[in-house]
């Protein structure tokens, strides 16, 4: 079956916000004697994030219980801008602008689906130059359920006015996997350091390293 289309995830897909985060909120935490391990930060990774998301990893809410007492809003603003501070300036993550200009000039279509909101997805991809290349962009702001429901990829995949089956989608977070697979999509798994020990849905068509390892043309080849 042709790719006629190519999905992206965002976060941990395209830049590595979420070692960033994680990163921001260790520095606070080791201030205060805190462990935060990586087997805490993975139960937030993929999923949406916000003070009332259930069964999410929420760094504020574990400092007070283990603490008995909030950080304070100035540490909270602290963290904030040390987080944003080393979001700008990450790198694209291997392969990914080589893969985004070569499916361009082929004429397949080129969307982005994020648990994100849309402010934070369109912020990034604005300052690192990839928002041009997708013509249609879908995040948790725009969809009835995020993932691992099918929704945004499905409506991605409709206004690329792509069939599923036509499409590749590329994630990292087995959240973001269950998505694609649910949406009879195609998926390649490129796990980072966070996401490599969280282990994969049935159904991954491909696995990699990094999206340097598969470039466009072999993607097309394969799939």
């Amino acid at each position: 079956m042709a790719v006629d289309a190519i999905i992206f995830d965002f976060d941990g897909t395209i830049i590595d916000t979420e070692s960033a985060d994680f990163h921001a909120w260790k520095a606070v935490f080791d201030r205060h004697g805190v462990p935060l391990t990586h087997d805490l930060w993975r139960q937030r990774v993929g999923k949406v994030v916000y003070n009332g998301a259930q069964g999410v990893f929420l760094p504020e809410r574990y400092f007070e219980q283990v603490k008995g007492y909030p950080l304070s809003p100035e540490e909270l603003r602290a963290q904030e801008e040390h987080y944003l501070q080393l979001c700008q300036n990450l790198s694209l993550m291997p392969g990914v602008r080589e893969m985004l200009e070569a499916a361009k000039a082929a004429g397949v279509g080129l969307g982005l689906a994020s648990n994100s909101d849309r402010a934070w997805v369109e912020r990034w991809a604005r300052w690192y130059n990839v928002w041009d290349y997708f013509t249609c962009v879908f995040t948790r702001d725009d969809v009835p359920n995020a993932k691992p429901a099918p929704d945004m990829y499905l409506q991605a995949a409709a206004c690329l006015g792509v069939p599923p089956e036509r499409c590749v989608a590329i994630e990292d977070s087995p959240i973001g996997m269950q998505a694609v697979i649910a949406a009879g999509i195609r998926c390649i798994a490129v796990p980072n350091w966070l996401t490599a020990e969280l282990g994969q849905p049935e159904g991954v068509a491909l696995t990699l390293n990094s999206l340097a390892e598969l470039p466009f043309e072999a993607l097309r080849a394969r799939f």
